[in-house]
């Protein structure tokens, strides 16, 4: 087949035509390229009648090969069953929101596929979405000038889906698309469209339209092809209408002839380009030949001048040894700089030794001073342990004393209760005796049950008691822990106070210094600044302080840094002695005291030397402007190896894990803001930690004041609210409180009133029951009251018993208690001396810090000697290899130009080059007269000559090429002429079997010269003659005999998918019915193609197979309503 690239269509009209009918013409186009001097070449058959019927006999015989060959595929192919193809065919079509349909899907069958259904069910739908969703434009549908008139009223957009099989061994990229490949397009009215590219499992895999082209290219779907895709108004015109210059169109198109006979003028008028091209270069050779043989007279002239140039040369010669031999003294001079230079690193390096030494010893001292505030540190926590054993003994046997008071009140209460009780006994034996003297004259039922109901009451007004009771031993405790708790809660306030105060004294010292660095140190800073500036004697002016050149890029850390380096960022930096006896001197006059420290210019290289790159460091969240403030931090407070972690569990878990590569100590954040905690390394691995407190004056370093303001602000705020919160706790506590005691008091009163309500009953039981046993004359009771007075008695007895015991148990807890207050008193001493002994330790470790700090600064001093005598040293060496290279340069350039020559006496590089530059000018001026040196002419006519000889070779190229071109066109106008005849005669021969087939008789008339197709045909099969033309049949004879020639044309394509839609909208039953099964076996002989064939008539006589699948689509739905007409 043809390529389906698309070329430039050749227009009919400009085709000639010849004499001959069946002779094919291949000359479309004529070429204007000359050939061997301005020959022209005919790459076409003129129109001769013998080149006709020479060509018509070719056409008879391969009528007759094709005739032959197609009654031996048709007898194989009735012994071979259709099957279908593997790969290329269409599997099923969906629309979403396309023309007047919502949804529409088919499911195609492989081979042979019928379309039926109503109007506007949706046929001509699926051929048009097959049509655009690969690819195809909107006009070759006929159906819509662009794609947003395909979208249903009422959307906004539309989407297509066909599914292409993709199996078999020639499937396309089968490991990326797998068995299918789904093809989706979607676009919208706003005029935007794409396509998607995806696998069988739906995964997307391209949304390129090249892609989309490649693939429909790789399976020759050929859907712009109106042959292959012939739409519903293409099929009509096809059928019914068409003439035969029209049916000749067809035939082109469907064949791609057309396309090739389109490439193959382009390729002549790219011939054509190329012999006007090359006319132009002959002109030029001859050009660049004579400007070749100029160039070689003038060189020739410029020879004469050679013994100018050779004393020129010797010159030189001497001038570029002379060169060598400057650098060479120059090297010696330097070599013995730096022999000088080694003796003094040697003497340096012994001062060194002895510095490093010092430093080893202080360093010693320094780390034992820290070991022993570690130590000391840890063992103050067993007397904290200790004093919060003896707290809690204490506590213990306070809570007992309390608990023994409480008895004691029980105790009181109970014989109070047994007094009274004696006291009414006593009455009730007074009543008893008067009773007895008088005489009962009332009802005895009566007071019974007037009893009854007394003892009721009384029995319930004792429960209650005993329950206001045991509440009220519960309310004396709440209210002891009340107590207890507001004076716990008054004690932080004052300090509370004194937070907030102080926050609020930084906080206006900021605001009122914003924006001025000097507030946060000493007042006279501004005056020794001045003095610095303006004494002009120091050797290097001095640095500092500190804390100008320290940017805080995190000003989180800033409270706990500006702890951590205390008096550090007020320290100047001076490079000798002397300068820090000038500083000193200054800082005296002016009354602003500041450490001094005294550095080097050597740099501290810290790669290598610091930690994981995902740790904060000190280093890392400074921004330092001067090296020798970033050199002292790092040696003084180890910022290169000092970690910042937020977290405090996470700043622990790390450090504790394991000594961490680089890491000499980590600051956190503890709970309280502002303040911190430090970890670090002891010599024995182990892990210490120690508090930093929070920072209370302005920071020192520079940062984001505004940052700190509010950061201040927040504190402020936090520390107010935390002072409300103690403060509204004490007020609750004392609410709590006084809620206690009025509720002792309520319920005291309570009881209160319940023992006068049960004295009252009882004693009106009593009285009752006098009466009742007086009224009964019962005796005895007398002696009852006493010895229930004698029960009382006895209570009251044993409970002044129990209250002695109480005293003494009371006794003996306050005795308990003491010696546990003195133990705390002599723990609390004793953890005074042990912090006392952490003072006077801190102070040894001060002290010893500084010895360090001195041997150190000593030991620097010492090692920056020695760096600056290794840089001195490094830029002799450096200045060394530098003239060692630059005297192997010159050797190697001064070798390139002659072999070594002695420099004659007295003679430098300035007088040789004014020797040469004399001889220069005289070359020039003999030079110039003949426009240029030797080497400039010689350059000039290499140049020309090559020019010449590269025109030359380029135009015998491209002549080659250009005949190379005419040749292969020749020959593939050649091929594209027995490929039209063999294409016509198949289908010439395919026509007449099917004519045959219902007893027709016919040909197929192919006039390439005037580019018709027509068809005769004898629909009687007694009469004898060429048959009839196409307009004088009738209309399903017609139909019929036009469907013949379609599917002879189709059976001479090769793509895989033949559309055809109302193939038989102008066939009667008849020839509708021979059409069809016509149709279907032309399919069944086109082994493994797909037919899809969409007609509005029924299927009666057509039965689904293994090969034939009718598809009929639902009826549409358009809410029609029957038109009613006027009788």
């Amino acid at each position: 087949m043809a390529p389906s690239k698309r070329a430039r269509p050749v227009d009919p009209e400009d085709q000639e035509s010849s004499d001959s009918s069946e002779v094919i013409d291949v000359e479309s186009a004529r070429s204007n390229f000359r050939q061997d001097k301005g020959k022209r070449v005919r790459l076409s058959y003129d129109g001769s009648s013998d080149a006709a019927s020479d060509e018509s006999s070719e056409d008879m015989g391969m009528d007759h090969e094709q005739e032959t060959q197609f009654r031996t595929q048709q007898q194989s192919g009735n012994s071979v069953d259709n099957a279908a193809a593997d790969n290329g065919i269409l599997e099923s079509v969906s629309c979403a929101n396309f023309m007047c349909h919502t949804y529409l899907e088919v499911a195609l069958g492989p081979l042979i596929n019928f379309i039926i259904g109503h109007n506007g069910s949706g046929k001509s739908a699926i051929l048009t979405a097959i049509t655009i969703c690969l690819g195809g434009k909107a006009t070759a549908t006929n159906r819509g000038q662009s794609l947003k008139s395909f979208i249903k009223e009422g959307t906004e957009s539309a989407t297509l889906s066909v599914k292409i099989k993709n199996k078999g061994d020639s499937a396309y990229q089968s490991d990326v698309y797998g068995e299918s490949i789904i093809v989706e397009r979607h676009f919208t009215r706003s005029g935007t469209s794409n396509f998607k590219l995806r696998s069988a499992s739906g995964r997307l895999i391209s949304t390129k339209k090249a892609d989309l082209e490649e693939i429909c290219d790789y399976f020759a779907l050929q859907i712009d092809n109106p042959m292959n895709v012939l739409t519903q108004d293409m099929a009509r015109q096809f059928l019914s209408n068409s003439t035969p210059q029209e049916k000749y169109k067809f035939f082109m198109k469907g064949t791609q002839l057309e396309h090739l006979d389109g490439d193959y003028l382009q390729i002549e008028q790219s011939i054509d380009r190329i012999d006007q091209d090359l006319a132009k270069s002959l002109a030029d050779v001859g050009h660049y030949e004579e400007e070749a043989r100029k160039a070689k007279t003038t060189l020739a002239l410029s020879d004469k001048n050679e013994s100018l140039r050779a004393k020129m040369k010797e010159v030189g010669y001497q001038m570029a040894w002379a060169q060598v031999e400057e650098v060479e003294e120059q090297l010696q001079l330097i070599n013995n700089g730096i022999a000088r230079i080694a003796e003094k690193i040697a003497a340096a390096e012994r001062k060194a030794e002895a510095c490093a030494g010092r430093f080893t010893t202080a360093d010693q001292a320094h780390d034992d001073a820290v070991r022993q505030v570690e130590e000391l540190n840890a063992s103050l926590f067993p007397h904290e342990e200790r004093k919060d054993t003896a707290k809690r003994a204490f506590d213990e046997v306070k809570e007992e004393a309390l608990s023994v008071q409480s008895q004691q009140r029980a105790i009181k209460d109970g014989i109070r209760r047994a007094k009274a009780e004696v006291k009414s006994t006593e009455e009730k034996i007074q009543e008893e005796y008067r009773r007895l003297e008088e005489i009962n004259g009332g009802s005895n039922s009566r007071r019974l049950a007037e009893m009854d109901e007394k003892r009721s009451q009384l029995a319930s007004a004792r429960s209650r008691r005993e329950e206001h009771e045991a509440g009220l031993s519960d309310l004396q405790a709440e209210q002891r822990r009340a107590l207890q708790s507001l004076e716990q809660s008054k004690d932080p306030i004052p300090i509370k106070r004194r937070e907030v105060q102080a926050c609020e004294d930084r906080l206006n010292r900021l605001i009122k210094d914003q924006g001025k660095q000097d507030g946060a140190y000493h007042t006279n800073l501004p005056r020794l600044l001045r003095s610095i500036r303006e004494d002009g004697t120091f050797q290097q002016m001095p640095v500092g302080p500190i804390g100008y050149h320290v940017r805080l890029m995190k000003p989180g850390w800033s409270s706990i840094l500006e702890k951590s380096f205390g008096a550090v960022l007020n320290t100047f930096i001076v490079m000798s002695k002397g300068d820090q006896t000038k500083l000193s001197s200054l800082m005296a006059r002016t009354q602003c005291q500041c450490p001094i420290l005294i550095g080097n210019n050597g740099r501290v290289e810290t790669t290598g030397h610091e930690p994981d790159p995902k740790f904060d460091t000190s280093l890392r969240v400074l921004e330092i402007d001067e090296d020798l403030v970033r050199k002292q931090l790092i040696i003084n407070q180890l910022i290169e190896q000092t970690i910042l972690i937020e977290n405090r569990p996470e700043a622990v878990n790390l450090m504790s894990e394991g000594r961490l590569e680089n890491v000499k100590q980590c600051f956190t954040h503890n709970v309280k803001p502002g303040t911190g905690i430090r970890y670090s390394y002891g010599h024995g691995g182990g892990l210490s930690q120690n508090f930093v407190g929070a920072f209370q004056g302005p920071p020192r370093m520079k940062t984001d004041v505004e940052y700190q303001i509010n950061n201040c602000k927040a504190e402020r705020d936090r520390l107010r609210s935390e002072l409300h919160d103690l403060e509204q706790l004490v007020r609750e506590r004392q609410t709590n409180l006084k809620n206690c005691e009025q509720a002792i008091t309520r319920q005291v009163r309570q009881i209160r009133e319940l023992k006068v309500e049960i004295d009252r009953l009882d004693e009106d039981v009593l009285g009752l029951q006098e009466v009742i046993d007086r009224d009964s004359l019962e005796e005895g009771k007398l002696d009852e009251y006493k010895k229930q007075l004698d029960g009382a008695k006895q209570t009251v007895a044993t409970q002044e018993a129990q209250f002695g015991e109480s005293v003494l148990a009371l006794d003996k807890a306050r005795d308990a208690m003491k010696p546990l207050r003195d133990q705390m008193k002599a723990v609390d001493e004793e953890a005074a001396e042990v912090k006392a002994k952490i003072d006077k330790a801190e102070k040894r470790r001060m002290e010893r810090s500084l010895q360090r700090d001195a041997a150190l600064r000593e030991k620097n001093s010492a090692f920056s000697e020695i760096d600056h005598a290794r840089v001195s040293e490094g830029e002799a060496r450096a200045q060394s290899a530098d003239r060692q290279e630059t005297i192997d340069l010159y050797t190697n350039e001064a070798k390139k130009i002659c072999p070594r020559v002695p420099v004659d006496r007295g003679e430098t590089c300035g007088s040789l080059e004014k020797k040469l530059e004399k001889l220069q000018a005289d070359l020039q001026r003999a030079d110039s007269r003949l426009g240029g040196s030797r080497q400039e002419l010689a350059e000039t006519v290499a140049r020309k000559v090559r020019a010449f000889q590269q025109a030359k070779a380029q135009v015998a190229g491209v002549e080659k090429l250009a005949q190379l071109l005419k040749m292969t066109l020749v020959n593939r106008k050649e091929r594209w002429k027995v490929f039209q005849r063999a294409i016509t005669a198949r289908a010439r021969v395919q026509f007449m079997w099917m004519l045959s087939e219902r007893s027709f008789r016919g040909r197929l008339l192919a006039n390439h010269k005037e580019k018709k197709l027509d068809l005769n045909v004898e629909p009687d099969p007694t009469k004898v003659g060429k048959g009839r033309e196409a307009k004088t049949l009738s209309g399903g004879e017609k139909s019929f005999s036009t469907i013949c020639l379609l599917l002879s044309l189709w059976d001479a394509m090769g793509a895989p998918v033949r559309c055809l839609d109302e193939f038989d909208v102008f066939m009667d039953s008849v020839n509708r019915e021979v059409s069809m099964r016509k149709m279907i076996e032309a399919a069944r002989y086109s082994i493994g193609k797909q037919f899809i064939l969409i007609t509005p008539g029924s299927m009666g006589s057509v039965s689904s197979s293994h090969d034939v699948k009718i598809i009929k689509m639902k009826d549409p739905e358009r809410g029609q309503t029957t038109i009613s007409f006027p009788n």
